[in-house]
């Protein structure tokens, strides 16, 4: 028997954005990570749209922006 591989195909179903902020430093000196999480974006919302946004977000709460995660929920399913 021979392997073959199937196209797979994603369907996201859910895109939330987390914005990590600066938030001081630790006891032990590492940085301190706040998570502000966005829910139920546009599942079209491009990555500039997304960075944008962050920064918007560190701007109202006057926190350094350490970085942006996108975060999509969805299905993986396999293509015939």
């Amino acid at each position: 028997k021979g392997n073959t591989t199937m196209a797979v195909k994603k369907t996201v179903s859910d895109v939330k954005l987390q914005v990590r902020l600066n938030n001081g430093t630790t006891s032990g000196g590492n940085i301190a990570i706040k998570n502000i999480n966005l829910n139920n974006l546009k599942l079209d919302a491009t990555e500039q749209q997304l960075i944008d946004a962050g920064n918007a977000v560190a701007a109202l709460v006057s926190l350094p922006l350490v970085g942006v995660r996108r975060i999509e929920d969805g299905d993986l399913t396999n293509e015939e």
